[in-house]
């Protein structure tokens, strides 16, 4: 597997440039992730078209992984990659939207080629699901359960709204707004060299966690943290001010 490099100018996705010039004799397929984790960010979906024809005429398949789509918060982005053709394929999963994390429990949507390897592959792996992860899953579908799981994607919105230009407030950078997912990209290098010791010098001072960069990123890892908004406003609030009062005595 080889990594394309990605920026703030791109939303941290790969273009169909970069994938064109990339591929090689031995490349099968291209793998990318929208809305992705640790950027939270989505891949423009005229630049996912451009690449989807970039795959298709080179005989590959794209695989998407889709699992935080539907925690978006803007439609621009919300419409799955399966539109674009039979050689593409949808990775997702009852663990974000639905918050059935640990259930290990999701589905792929591939082309009809491929669906008995793949089910010779998985019955080899894990046979199936649980019976009790089955059921938890298809009580998703009920209304209630749907309109929970909306008013959760709206609470992620909100904490969005507060907790990014709290960041930036404090001097920190955010440069590409996220728009899905439950985390921020945050630019650190203002203020250190290197976010792994930053990260850690946060955590004992603060007892705020943050994850830094060089667990995710290959291109200028030191520039970077997650910081995860999976949290209640009043907790983010709260993180925000004591990350400021960091950078102040620093």
């Amino acid at each position: 597997m080889r990594l394309l490099p990605t920026d703030a100018q791109s939303r941290f996705q790969p273009t169909a440039a970069q994938i064109d010039e990339a591929w090689g004799p031995a490349t099968r397929g291209v793998l990318l992730a929208s809305p992705s984790n640790p950027t939270g960010t989505s891949i423009d979906p005229d630049e996912l078209a451009r690449i989807a024809e970039v795959v298709r005429a080179r005989g590959g398949f794209l695989l998407v992984d889709e699992i935080y789509l539907e925690l978006g918060f803007d439609p621009r982005y919300g419409r799955s990659a399966l539109a674009l053709g039979e050689h593409v394929i949808s990775i997702n999963s009852f663990s974000k939207y639905f918050q059935m994390t640990g259930w290990r429990l999701g589905w792929m949507v591939v082309p009809p080629a491929l669906v008995e390897p793949l089910t010779r592959l998985a019955g080899n792996l894990f046979i199936c699901p649980s019976t009790p992860a089955q059921h938890a899953a298809l009580a998703c579908f009920e209304a209630d359960t749907l309109a929970e799981a909306e008013r959760r994607r709206a609470a992620f919105a909100q904490r969005r709204d507060v907790i990014v230009p709290a960041l930036r407030d404090i001097g920190l950078d955010v440069p590409v707004l996220p728009d899905g997912a439950f985390y921020v990209w945050v630019d650190c290098s203002r203020h250190t060299a290197d976010s792994w010791d930053f990260c850690f010098d946060v955590m004992r001072a603060t007892g705020v966690v943050l994850v830094p960069g060089r667990d995710f990123a290959e291109r200028d890892p030191q520039r970077w943290f997650r910081l995860s908004y999976a949290n209640s406003v009043e907790n983010l609030r709260e993180a925000a001010q004591r990350l400021g009062r960091f950078l102040q005595a620093r």
